[in-house]
Protein backbone atom coordinates (compact mmCIF):
# COMPACT_ATOMS: atom_id res chain seq x y z
CA UNK A 1 0.00 0.00 0.00
CA UNK A 2 1.87 3.14 -1.20
CA UNK A 3 0.48 6.27 1.00
CA UNK A 4 2.12 8.76 -1.25
CA UNK A 5 1.91 9.28 -5.18
CA UNK A 6 3.86 6.91 -7.33
CA UNK A 7 5.77 7.52 -10.44
CA UNK A 8 4.61 4.07 -11.91
CA UNK A 9 3.11 4.13 -15.36
CA UNK A 10 -0.71 4.10 -15.46
CA UNK A 11 -0.94 5.61 -11.59
CA UNK A 12 -2.45 8.93 -11.29
CA UNK A 13 -0.45 11.59 -9.58
CA UNK A 14 -0.47 14.98 -8.63
CA UNK A 15 0.95 17.33 -5.95
CA UNK A 16 -0.77 17.99 -2.49
CA UNK A 17 -3.74 20.33 -2.41
CA UNK A 18 -4.30 23.20 -0.66
CA UNK A 19 -7.78 22.20 -0.49
CA UNK A 20 -7.01 18.60 1.29
CA UNK A 21 -5.25 20.43 4.19
CA UNK A 22 -8.40 22.59 4.70
CA UNK A 23 -10.43 19.61 4.63
CA UNK A 24 -8.46 17.54 7.00
CA UNK A 25 -8.45 20.62 9.15
CA UNK A 26 -12.21 20.94 9.02
CA UNK A 27 -12.98 17.25 9.56
CA UNK A 28 -10.41 16.96 11.90
CA UNK A 29 -11.51 19.51 14.25
CA UNK A 30 -15.08 17.75 13.95
CA UNK A 31 -14.07 14.44 14.71
CA UNK A 32 -11.90 15.50 17.60
CA UNK A 33 -15.01 16.98 19.09
CA UNK A 34 -17.09 13.36 18.61
CA UNK A 35 -13.72 11.56 19.72
CA UNK A 36 -13.87 13.55 23.46
CA UNK A 37 -17.47 12.72 23.46
CA UNK A 38 -16.51 8.88 22.77
CA UNK A 39 -14.09 9.39 25.21
CA UNK A 40 -16.27 10.90 28.03
CA UNK A 41 -18.96 7.70 27.09
CA UNK A 42 -15.86 4.55 27.80
CA UNK A 43 -13.66 6.72 30.12
CA UNK A 44 -11.97 4.68 32.70
CA UNK A 45 -8.77 3.58 34.12
CA UNK A 46 -7.42 0.15 34.59
CA UNK A 47 -5.98 -1.37 38.04
CA UNK A 48 -2.72 -1.90 35.97
CA UNK A 49 -2.37 1.54 34.69
CA UNK A 50 -1.74 2.57 38.97
CA UNK A 51 0.97 0.49 38.75
CA UNK A 52 3.28 3.19 35.86
CA UNK A 53 1.33 5.91 38.75
CA UNK A 54 3.81 4.34 41.75
CA UNK A 55 6.78 4.31 39.58
CA UNK A 56 6.38 7.85 39.03
CA UNK A 57 5.33 8.69 42.54
CA UNK A 58 8.13 6.82 43.58
CA UNK A 59 10.85 8.95 41.48
CA UNK A 60 8.75 11.87 43.43
CA UNK A 61 9.93 10.78 46.61
CA UNK A 62 13.68 10.83 45.55
CA UNK A 63 13.83 6.76 45.39
CA UNK A 64 13.72 6.78 41.58
CA UNK A 65 11.66 4.42 38.45
CA UNK A 66 11.55 1.59 41.49
CA UNK A 67 8.69 -0.49 42.69
CA UNK A 68 9.85 -0.81 46.26
CA UNK A 69 12.20 2.01 47.82
CA UNK A 70 15.39 0.33 48.98
CA UNK A 71 16.59 -1.43 50.39
CA UNK A 72 14.70 -3.30 47.98
CA UNK A 73 16.12 -4.35 44.60
CA UNK A 74 14.84 -2.57 41.52
CA UNK A 75 12.64 -3.93 39.28
CA UNK A 76 10.88 -2.98 35.87
CA UNK A 77 7.11 -3.49 35.78
CA UNK A 78 5.98 -0.48 34.65
CA UNK A 79 6.48 -2.10 30.86
CA UNK A 80 6.33 1.69 29.19
CA UNK A 81 8.86 3.73 29.69
CA UNK A 82 8.50 6.63 27.53
CA UNK A 83 4.95 6.65 28.98
CA UNK A 84 6.34 6.60 32.74
CA UNK A 85 8.78 9.28 32.07
CA UNK A 86 5.48 11.46 30.13
CA UNK A 87 3.92 11.38 33.19
CA UNK A 88 6.58 12.27 35.51
CA UNK A 89 7.34 15.28 33.58
CA UNK A 90 3.33 16.56 33.16
CA UNK A 91 3.42 15.91 36.90
CA UNK A 92 6.92 18.33 37.78
CA UNK A 93 5.85 20.80 35.36
CA UNK A 94 1.66 21.10 35.86
CA UNK A 95 1.49 19.80 39.28
CA UNK A 96 -1.36 17.03 37.77
CA UNK A 97 -0.97 13.82 39.32
CA UNK A 98 -0.89 10.36 37.11
CA UNK A 99 -4.36 9.38 37.38
CA UNK A 100 -6.11 12.57 36.52
CA UNK A 101 -3.35 13.37 33.51
CA UNK A 102 -3.05 10.23 31.94
CA UNK A 103 -6.44 10.05 30.14
CA UNK A 104 -6.01 13.63 28.56
CA UNK A 105 -2.64 12.79 27.26
CA UNK A 106 -3.81 9.67 26.00
CA UNK A 107 -7.04 11.78 24.13
CA UNK A 108 -4.53 13.71 22.86
CA UNK A 109 -2.61 11.05 21.04
CA UNK A 110 -5.96 9.78 19.95
CA UNK A 111 -6.87 12.75 18.32
CA UNK A 112 -3.25 12.37 16.46
CA UNK A 113 -4.22 8.97 15.05
CA UNK A 114 -7.37 10.61 13.70
CA UNK A 115 -5.79 13.71 11.57
CA UNK A 116 -2.87 11.30 11.09
CA UNK A 117 -5.56 8.37 9.59
CA UNK A 118 -6.95 11.54 7.68
CA UNK A 119 -3.66 12.84 6.06
CA UNK A 120 -2.67 8.84 4.91
CA UNK A 121 -6.16 8.61 3.55
CA UNK A 122 -5.87 11.78 1.75
CA UNK A 123 -2.31 11.09 0.39
CA UNK A 124 -3.10 7.99 -1.24
CA UNK A 125 -2.65 7.21 -5.18
CA UNK A 126 -7.12 8.18 -6.24
CA UNK A 127 -7.76 7.17 -8.80
CA UNK A 128 -9.43 9.80 -11.12
CA UNK A 129 -12.97 8.33 -10.90
CA UNK A 130 -12.46 7.96 -7.11
CA UNK A 131 -10.62 11.56 -6.22
CA UNK A 132 -13.35 13.65 -6.22
CA UNK A 133 -14.87 11.54 -3.51
CA UNK A 134 -12.38 12.18 -1.28
CA UNK A 135 -13.91 13.82 1.62
CA UNK A 136 -16.39 11.37 1.61
CA UNK A 137 -14.07 7.96 1.93
CA UNK A 138 -12.57 10.89 4.37
CA UNK A 139 -16.14 11.07 5.98
CA UNK A 140 -16.02 6.99 6.29
CA UNK A 141 -12.95 6.38 7.91
CA UNK A 142 -13.71 9.33 10.42
CA UNK A 143 -16.86 7.43 11.35
CA UNK A 144 -15.24 3.90 11.19
CA UNK A 145 -12.99 5.10 13.71
CA UNK A 146 -15.58 7.12 16.17
CA UNK A 147 -18.05 4.00 15.78
CA UNK A 148 -15.56 1.35 16.92
CA UNK A 149 -16.04 0.68 20.65
CA UNK A 150 -11.83 -0.67 21.00
CA UNK A 151 -10.92 2.75 19.60
CA UNK A 152 -12.71 4.61 21.95
CA UNK A 153 -11.88 2.60 24.81
CA UNK A 154 -8.41 3.09 24.23
CA UNK A 155 -8.36 6.43 23.73
CA UNK A 156 -8.42 6.15 27.55
CA UNK A 157 -7.22 3.33 30.19
CA UNK A 158 -4.69 5.31 31.64
CA UNK A 159 -2.05 2.86 30.13
CA UNK A 160 0.30 4.14 27.27
CA UNK A 161 -1.92 2.26 24.46
CA UNK A 162 -2.56 5.66 22.72
CA UNK A 163 0.42 6.86 22.60
CA UNK A 164 1.55 3.62 21.00
CA UNK A 165 -1.42 3.10 18.54
CA UNK A 166 0.03 6.83 17.14
CA UNK A 167 3.26 5.88 16.90
CA UNK A 168 2.78 3.18 15.19
CA UNK A 169 0.97 4.97 12.34
CA UNK A 170 3.30 7.91 12.46
CA UNK A 171 5.91 5.05 11.64
CA UNK A 172 3.89 3.49 9.17
CA UNK A 173 3.12 6.72 7.56
CA UNK A 174 6.82 7.32 7.07
CA UNK A 175 7.97 4.22 5.70
CA UNK A 176 4.99 3.40 3.80
CA UNK A 177 5.60 7.32 1.76
CA UNK A 178 7.86 7.26 -1.15
CA UNK A 179 10.33 8.88 -1.61
CA UNK A 180 12.30 7.43 0.71
CA UNK A 181 14.42 10.20 1.62
CA UNK A 182 16.49 11.49 4.74
CA UNK A 183 13.59 12.97 6.22
CA UNK A 184 11.23 10.40 5.90
CA UNK A 185 14.02 7.73 7.22
CA UNK A 186 14.48 10.33 10.03
CA UNK A 187 11.05 10.79 10.71
CA UNK A 188 10.64 6.88 10.99
CA UNK A 189 13.59 6.44 12.86
CA UNK A 190 12.86 8.50 15.12
CA UNK A 191 9.31 6.91 15.65
CA UNK A 192 10.64 3.58 16.04
CA UNK A 193 12.60 4.16 18.70
CA UNK A 194 10.08 6.09 20.67
CA UNK A 195 8.18 2.68 20.01
CA UNK A 196 10.54 0.78 21.94
CA UNK A 197 10.45 3.32 24.21
CA UNK A 198 6.87 3.08 24.96
CA UNK A 199 6.65 -0.98 24.59
CA UNK A 200 9.64 -3.41 24.29
CA UNK A 201 7.65 -5.10 20.90
CA UNK A 202 8.69 -1.76 19.72
CA UNK A 203 12.38 -3.21 19.33
CA UNK A 204 10.79 -5.26 16.22
CA UNK A 205 9.51 -2.11 14.73
CA UNK A 206 13.76 -0.80 15.56
CA UNK A 207 15.12 -3.65 13.80
CA UNK A 208 13.62 -3.58 10.43
CA UNK A 209 13.41 -0.01 10.41
CA UNK A 210 17.23 -0.20 11.17
CA UNK A 211 17.40 -3.30 7.76
CA UNK A 212 15.44 -1.02 5.40
CA UNK A 213 17.36 2.10 5.86
CA UNK A 214 20.67 -0.11 4.91
CA UNK A 215 18.57 -1.37 2.29
CA UNK A 216 17.84 2.28 1.52
CA UNK A 217 21.71 3.59 1.64
CA UNK A 218 23.01 0.33 -0.38
CA UNK A 219 20.99 1.44 -3.56
CA UNK A 220 21.69 5.50 -2.53
CA UNK A 221 23.29 6.90 -6.13
CA UNK A 222 26.87 7.98 -4.41
CA UNK A 223 28.01 7.37 -0.77
CA UNK A 224 27.90 10.69 0.01
CA UNK A 225 24.40 10.51 -0.23
CA UNK A 226 24.35 7.05 1.44
CA UNK A 227 26.22 8.45 4.43
CA UNK A 228 23.36 11.08 4.87
CA UNK A 229 20.49 8.48 4.94
CA UNK A 230 22.45 6.41 7.31
CA UNK A 231 22.72 8.96 9.78
CA UNK A 232 19.41 9.97 9.32
CA UNK A 233 17.94 6.74 9.35
CA UNK A 234 20.15 5.12 11.96
CA UNK A 235 20.91 8.02 14.47
CA UNK A 236 17.35 8.08 16.32
CA UNK A 237 17.95 4.71 17.29
CA UNK A 238 21.11 5.19 19.43
CA UNK A 239 18.69 6.35 21.93
CA UNK A 240 17.34 2.92 22.06
CA UNK A 241 20.90 1.10 22.43
CA UNK A 242 21.23 3.69 25.61
CA UNK A 243 18.06 2.92 27.18
CA UNK A 244 18.90 -0.65 26.68
CA UNK A 245 22.10 -0.30 28.54
CA UNK A 246 20.77 1.62 31.70
CA UNK A 247 17.89 -0.93 31.97
CA UNK A 248 20.81 -3.57 31.98
CA UNK A 249 22.81 -2.08 34.20
CA UNK A 250 19.80 -0.13 36.45
CA UNK A 251 17.30 -3.36 36.76
CA UNK A 252 19.85 -6.41 35.73
CA UNK A 253 17.48 -7.56 32.29
CA UNK A 254 17.13 -6.91 28.84
CA UNK A 255 13.49 -6.66 29.30
CA UNK A 256 10.52 -5.23 31.52
CA UNK A 257 9.81 -7.87 33.86
CA UNK A 258 6.72 -8.17 32.73
CA UNK A 259 7.98 -9.99 30.04
CA UNK A 260 9.36 -12.72 31.49
CA UNK A 261 5.97 -13.00 34.25
CA UNK A 262 3.52 -12.39 31.66
CA UNK A 263 5.33 -14.86 28.53
CA UNK A 264 4.84 -18.07 29.59
CA UNK A 265 5.16 -20.31 26.55
CA UNK A 266 3.72 -20.58 23.24
CA UNK A 267 -0.46 -20.05 23.20
CA UNK A 268 -1.88 -20.46 19.88
CA UNK A 269 -5.32 -22.04 20.82
CA UNK A 270 -5.69 -18.63 22.90
CA UNK A 271 -4.67 -16.44 19.92
CA UNK A 272 -6.69 -17.95 17.84
CA UNK A 273 -10.10 -17.20 19.89
CA UNK A 274 -8.90 -14.09 20.33
CA UNK A 275 -8.75 -12.96 16.62
CA UNK A 276 -11.81 -15.14 15.57
CA UNK A 277 -13.45 -12.91 18.52
CA UNK A 278 -12.13 -9.94 17.14
CA UNK A 279 -12.88 -10.84 13.87
CA UNK A 280 -16.97 -11.58 14.59
CA UNK A 281 -17.26 -8.50 16.66
CA UNK A 282 -15.96 -6.04 13.95
CA UNK A 283 -16.84 -8.16 10.66
CA UNK A 284 -13.10 -8.32 9.58
CA UNK A 285 -14.49 -11.07 6.76
CA UNK A 286 -15.72 -8.11 4.82
CA UNK A 287 -12.25 -6.48 5.52
CA UNK A 288 -10.61 -9.69 4.19
CA UNK A 289 -13.08 -9.92 1.31
CA UNK A 290 -12.46 -6.52 -0.10
CA UNK A 291 -8.75 -7.84 0.07
CA UNK A 292 -9.26 -10.94 -1.98
CA UNK A 293 -11.58 -9.23 -4.36
CA UNK A 294 -8.62 -6.60 -5.48
CA UNK A 295 -6.03 -9.79 -5.46
CA UNK A 296 -8.56 -11.57 -7.91
CA UNK A 297 -9.07 -8.52 -10.43
CA UNK A 298 -5.30 -8.07 -10.11
CA UNK A 299 -4.82 -11.35 -11.51
CA UNK A 300 -7.43 -11.09 -14.39
CA UNK A 301 -5.74 -8.31 -15.32
CA UNK A 302 -2.88 -9.66 -15.11
CA UNK A 303 -3.85 -13.03 -16.21
CA UNK A 304 -0.65 -14.20 -14.03
CA UNK A 305 1.11 -13.21 -10.88
CA UNK A 306 3.92 -11.16 -12.49
CA UNK A 307 7.24 -9.96 -10.39
CA UNK A 308 9.30 -8.04 -12.35
CA UNK A 309 12.97 -7.93 -12.11
CA UNK A 310 14.41 -5.72 -9.16
CA UNK A 311 17.49 -3.99 -9.51
CA UNK A 312 19.70 -2.61 -6.74
CA UNK A 313 17.82 1.29 -6.93
CA UNK A 314 13.86 -0.25 -7.63
CA UNK A 315 14.88 -2.56 -3.80
CA UNK A 316 15.91 0.99 -1.91
CA UNK A 317 13.26 2.25 -3.58
CA UNK A 318 10.56 -0.69 -2.01
CA UNK A 319 12.52 -1.75 1.20
CA UNK A 320 10.77 1.00 3.73
CA UNK A 321 7.03 0.10 2.62
CA UNK A 322 8.08 -3.95 2.15
CA UNK A 323 9.50 -3.61 6.16
CA UNK A 324 6.84 -1.58 7.47
CA UNK A 325 3.96 -4.16 6.29
CA UNK A 326 6.69 -7.32 7.68
CA UNK A 327 6.80 -5.40 11.03
CA UNK A 328 2.69 -5.38 11.75
CA UNK A 329 2.50 -8.77 10.27
CA UNK A 330 5.33 -10.17 12.42
CA UNK A 331 3.99 -7.79 15.45
CA UNK A 332 0.17 -9.72 15.05
CA UNK A 333 1.29 -12.72 14.61
CA UNK A 334 3.16 -12.78 18.00
CA UNK A 335 0.49 -11.54 20.07
CA UNK A 336 -1.74 -13.65 18.33
CA UNK A 337 0.04 -17.16 17.92
CA UNK A 338 2.82 -16.89 20.66
CA UNK A 339 1.35 -14.83 23.15
CA UNK A 340 -2.11 -15.76 22.69
CA UNK A 341 -3.73 -12.29 22.76
CA UNK A 342 -4.03 -10.06 25.48
CA UNK A 343 -5.56 -9.66 28.97
CA UNK A 344 -7.34 -6.42 27.82
CA UNK A 345 -10.07 -6.57 25.32
CA UNK A 346 -8.29 -5.77 21.70
CA UNK A 347 -5.96 -3.70 23.08
CA UNK A 348 -3.15 -5.37 20.95
CA UNK A 349 -5.10 -5.18 18.01
CA UNK A 350 -6.11 -1.06 18.62
CA UNK A 351 -3.18 0.46 16.54
CA UNK A 352 -4.38 -2.20 13.32
CA UNK A 353 -7.95 -0.26 13.05
CA UNK A 354 -7.22 3.09 10.77
CA UNK A 355 -4.92 0.89 9.05
CA UNK A 356 -7.74 -1.84 8.72
CA UNK A 357 -10.16 1.06 7.04
CA UNK A 358 -6.74 2.32 4.86
CA UNK A 359 -6.81 -0.52 3.22
CA UNK A 360 -10.12 -0.76 2.23
CA UNK A 361 -9.89 2.63 0.56
CA UNK A 362 -6.45 1.52 -0.87
CA UNK A 363 -8.21 -1.45 -2.61
CA UNK A 364 -11.05 0.04 -3.99
CA UNK A 365 -8.85 2.35 -5.51
CA UNK A 366 -6.72 -0.61 -7.21
CA UNK A 367 -10.24 -1.90 -8.30
CA UNK A 368 -11.71 1.32 -9.97
CA UNK A 369 -14.66 0.46 -10.19
CA UNK A 370 -16.74 3.94 -9.77
CA UNK A 371 -17.77 6.23 -6.77
CA UNK A 372 -20.94 4.23 -5.99
CA UNK A 373 -19.21 0.86 -6.23
CA UNK A 374 -16.95 2.32 -4.23
CA UNK A 375 -18.72 4.11 -1.88
CA UNK A 376 -21.04 1.22 -0.78
CA UNK A 377 -18.55 -1.30 -0.32
CA UNK A 378 -16.96 1.31 2.39
CA UNK A 379 -19.89 2.11 3.72
CA UNK A 380 -20.62 -1.56 4.18
CA UNK A 381 -17.37 -2.94 6.04
CA UNK A 382 -18.89 0.51 8.31
CA UNK A 383 -22.24 -0.96 9.05
CA UNK A 384 -21.13 -4.22 9.79
CA UNK A 385 -18.56 -3.81 12.28
CA UNK A 386 -21.36 -2.22 14.67
CA UNK A 387 -24.20 -4.36 15.58
CA UNK A 388 -21.89 -6.48 17.74
CA UNK A 389 -20.08 -4.01 19.75
CA UNK A 390 -22.81 -2.12 20.67
CA UNK A 391 -24.93 -4.96 21.27
CA UNK A 392 -22.82 -5.82 23.89
CA UNK A 393 -22.18 -2.34 25.07
CA UNK A 394 -25.77 -1.85 25.69
CA UNK A 395 -25.92 -4.91 27.66
CA UNK A 396 -23.27 -4.68 29.81
CA UNK A 397 -22.81 -0.20 30.54
CA UNK A 398 -25.78 -0.31 33.37
CA UNK A 399 -23.77 -3.43 35.79
CA UNK A 400 -22.12 -1.12 38.28
CA UNK A 401 -21.11 -4.40 40.60
CA UNK A 402 -17.88 -6.33 40.99
CA UNK A 403 -20.63 -9.03 41.20
CA UNK A 404 -22.44 -8.34 38.37
CA UNK A 405 -19.05 -7.85 36.46
CA UNK A 406 -16.73 -10.11 37.95
CA UNK A 407 -15.22 -12.46 35.00
CA UNK A 408 -17.76 -10.85 32.61
CA UNK A 409 -19.48 -12.81 30.36
CA UNK A 410 -22.49 -11.40 28.36
CA UNK A 411 -24.21 -13.65 25.84
CA UNK A 412 -25.44 -11.43 23.00
CA UNK A 413 -27.23 -13.95 20.82
CA UNK A 414 -30.55 -13.75 22.52
CA UNK A 415 -30.77 -10.37 21.49
CA UNK A 416 -30.91 -10.93 18.35
CA UNK A 417 -33.21 -11.76 15.67
CA UNK A 418 -34.18 -15.08 15.17
CA UNK A 419 -31.63 -15.51 11.44
CA UNK A 420 -29.17 -14.21 12.26
CA UNK A 421 -28.74 -15.54 16.00
CA UNK A 422 -25.99 -17.98 14.72
CA UNK A 423 -23.58 -15.48 14.36
CA UNK A 424 -23.62 -13.65 17.77
CA UNK A 425 -23.94 -17.09 19.01
CA UNK A 426 -20.07 -17.66 17.78
CA UNK A 427 -18.79 -15.09 19.40
CA UNK A 428 -20.64 -15.79 22.00
CA UNK A 429 -18.82 -19.15 22.01
CA UNK A 430 -15.43 -17.70 21.64
CA UNK A 431 -16.19 -15.03 24.38
CA UNK A 432 -17.07 -18.26 26.49
CA UNK A 433 -13.50 -19.88 26.61
CA UNK A 434 -11.66 -16.72 26.68
CA UNK A 435 -12.95 -15.10 29.43
CA UNK A 436 -12.36 -17.86 32.57
CA UNK A 437 -8.73 -17.93 30.69
CA UNK A 438 -8.54 -13.90 31.38
CA UNK A 439 -8.23 -12.96 27.43
CA UNK A 440 -9.49 -9.99 26.16
CA UNK A 441 -11.51 -9.37 29.19
CA UNK A 442 -14.17 -6.28 29.02
CA UNK A 443 -14.16 -2.68 29.20
CA UNK A 444 -16.95 -2.93 31.95
CA UNK A 445 -15.03 -5.30 33.97
CA UNK A 446 -11.95 -3.48 34.37
CA UNK A 447 -14.00 -0.03 34.99
CA UNK A 448 -15.95 -1.51 37.80
CA UNK A 449 -12.65 -3.45 39.25
CA UNK A 450 -10.75 -0.08 39.45
CA UNK A 451 -13.87 1.51 41.09
CA UNK A 452 -14.06 -1.69 43.43
CA UNK A 453 -10.46 -0.80 44.16
CA UNK A 454 -10.65 2.83 44.89
CA UNK A 455 -13.86 1.70 47.74
CA UNK A 456 -11.62 -0.65 49.43
CA UNK A 457 -8.27 1.17 50.13
CA UNK A 458 -7.81 4.18 51.68
CA UNK A 459 -7.38 7.25 49.93
CA UNK A 460 -3.77 8.57 48.81
CA UNK A 461 -3.89 11.32 51.71
CA UNK A 462 -4.72 8.84 54.19
CA UNK A 463 -2.24 6.12 52.92
CA UNK A 464 0.70 8.64 52.79
CA UNK A 465 0.38 7.76 56.54
CA UNK A 466 0.66 4.00 56.11
CA UNK A 467 4.72 2.62 56.26
CA UNK A 468 6.84 5.26 56.40
CA UNK A 469 8.79 3.46 59.09
CA UNK A 470 9.43 -0.21 59.68
CA UNK A 471 9.64 -1.31 56.03
CA UNK A 472 5.50 -2.26 56.64
CA UNK A 473 4.72 -4.83 54.01
CA UNK A 474 1.71 -7.02 51.89
CA UNK A 475 1.48 -9.29 49.34
CA UNK A 476 -0.92 -8.84 46.79
CA UNK A 477 -2.72 -9.89 43.84
CA UNK A 478 -4.16 -7.15 42.22
CA UNK A 479 -1.88 -3.88 42.98
CA UNK A 480 -2.12 -0.86 40.99
CA UNK A 481 -4.42 0.66 42.81
CA UNK A 482 -2.87 0.16 46.57
CA UNK A 483 0.59 0.96 45.31
CA UNK A 484 -0.67 4.49 44.33
CA UNK A 485 -2.66 4.62 47.47
CA UNK A 486 -0.30 3.43 49.32
CA UNK A 487 3.54 4.75 48.26
CA UNK A 488 5.59 3.97 51.35
CA UNK A 489 3.87 0.48 51.45
CA UNK A 490 6.25 -2.12 50.45
CA UNK A 491 4.12 -4.38 48.00
CA UNK A 492 4.82 -8.20 47.22
CA UNK A 493 3.21 -8.73 43.83
CA UNK A 494 2.56 -12.44 43.79
CA UNK A 495 1.45 -12.33 40.56
CA UNK A 496 4.69 -11.56 39.56
CA UNK A 497 4.86 -8.46 37.37
CA UNK A 498 6.32 -6.09 39.75
CA UNK A 499 8.56 -9.15 41.31
CA UNK A 500 12.08 -10.12 39.81
CA UNK A 501 11.72 -13.47 41.97
CA UNK A 502 8.08 -14.58 41.27
CA UNK A 503 8.48 -13.35 37.75
CA UNK A 504 11.25 -16.25 37.29
CA UNK A 505 9.65 -18.83 39.20
CA UNK A 506 8.14 -21.86 37.05
CA UNK A 507 4.19 -21.78 36.51
CA UNK A 508 2.09 -24.07 39.41
CA UNK A 509 0.20 -26.51 37.66
CA UNK A 510 -3.77 -26.12 36.77
CA UNK A 511 -3.48 -22.54 36.36
CA UNK A 512 -3.88 -21.03 32.78
CA UNK A 513 -5.13 -17.52 32.62
CA UNK A 514 -3.42 -14.52 30.33
CA UNK A 515 -1.10 -12.08 32.77
CA UNK A 516 -2.58 -14.14 35.94
CA UNK A 517 -1.02 -17.60 36.33
CA UNK A 518 2.48 -17.15 38.19
CA UNK A 519 2.25 -17.88 42.20
CA UNK A 520 5.56 -17.28 44.74
CA UNK A 521 7.35 -19.49 45.49
CA UNK A 522 6.64 -21.31 49.26
CA UNK A 523 7.62 -19.04 52.21
CA UNK A 524 8.77 -16.42 49.89
CA UNK A 525 5.93 -13.63 51.03
CA UNK A 526 5.68 -14.85 54.75
CA UNK A 527 9.82 -14.33 54.74
CA UNK A 528 9.33 -10.56 54.28
CA UNK A 529 7.08 -10.69 57.45
CA UNK A 530 3.90 -8.81 56.22
CA UNK A 531 2.27 -6.41 59.10
CA UNK A 532 -0.04 -4.22 56.59
CA UNK A 533 -3.61 -5.18 57.64
CA UNK A 534 -7.18 -4.31 57.45
CA UNK A 535 -10.17 -4.82 60.36
CA UNK A 536 -12.99 -4.37 57.88
CA UNK A 537 -12.76 -0.63 58.56
CA UNK A 538 -9.12 0.67 58.89
CA UNK A 539 -6.19 -0.18 57.58
CA UNK A 540 -3.05 -0.19 60.32
CA UNK A 541 0.85 -1.75 60.87
CA UNK A 542 1.24 -4.24 63.38
CA UNK A 543 4.50 -3.97 65.12
CA UNK A 544 6.85 -7.43 63.99
CA UNK A 545 9.24 -9.25 66.52
CA UNK A 546 11.52 -9.21 66.14
CA UNK A 547 11.50 -6.25 63.54
CA UNK A 548 12.43 -6.04 59.94
CA UNK A 549 15.68 -4.17 59.08
CA UNK A 550 17.22 -3.20 56.20
CA UNK A 551 20.25 -5.51 56.44
CA UNK A 552 17.34 -8.60 56.72
CA UNK A 553 15.47 -7.19 53.44
CA UNK A 554 19.04 -6.62 51.46
CA UNK A 555 19.96 -10.22 52.45
CA UNK A 556 16.44 -11.73 51.20
CA UNK A 557 16.35 -9.57 48.25
CA UNK A 558 19.80 -11.21 46.84
CA UNK A 559 19.18 -14.88 48.58
CA UNK A 560 16.00 -15.32 46.67
CA UNK A 561 17.15 -13.49 43.60
CA UNK A 562 20.03 -15.86 43.80
CA UNK A 563 17.91 -19.02 43.74
CA UNK A 564 15.49 -17.92 40.98
CA UNK A 565 18.36 -17.23 38.93
CA UNK A 566 19.76 -20.95 39.86
CA UNK A 567 16.24 -22.08 38.82
CA UNK A 568 15.16 -24.20 42.09
CA UNK A 569 12.06 -22.55 42.97
CA UNK A 570 9.16 -24.13 43.10
CA UNK A 571 6.00 -22.33 43.54
CA UNK A 572 3.41 -22.84 45.90
CA UNK A 573 0.48 -24.78 45.25
CA UNK A 574 -2.06 -22.73 46.31
CA UNK A 575 -2.16 -18.31 47.01
CA UNK A 576 -4.48 -15.34 46.79
CA UNK A 577 -6.50 -15.36 43.58
CA UNK A 578 -5.87 -13.01 40.81
CA UNK A 579 -8.85 -11.18 41.02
Amino acid sequence: MRLDHSSRPGVPTRAPHRGDRRLLAVASAVGCLALYGGWRLFWFLTDDAFIAFRYVSNAHLGHGYVWNAPPFLPVEGYTSFLWTVLMDLAWRVTGVEPPDSANWISLLFACGTLTLAGRMLLRLDWRERLRPWRAAFLGLMFAYLLLNRTFLAWSSSGLETAMFNFLVLLWASAMMSAPADARRLALAGAAAAALALTRPDGLLFCTLTAAAVLVVAFGARDRRVARRLLLAGLSPLAVVVAHEAWRLSFYGAWLPNTYYAKVTSAWPQSGARYLWSFTLEYALWAVAAVAGWTLVAALRRGGRLRIPPVGRHELAARAPAAAGVLSLLLHFAYYTFVVGGDHFEFRVYSHLLPLIFLAVVWSLNRLDRGPKASLAVAGAVLLLSLPLPWTHWALTKDLQTREQTHVLRMPVAPSWPAPVRWYAAAFDRAQAWLIPHHVGMRHQEHKIFWQTQLGYYPTREQGMSLGTSRYATIGLPCVGVPSWMMPHVNIVDVLGLNDYVIARTPLPSGIDMMAHSRRPPAGYVDSYLPNLLYDGKVWFVRERTPPLTAAKIAELERTWRERADAGVLRPETSGPQSR
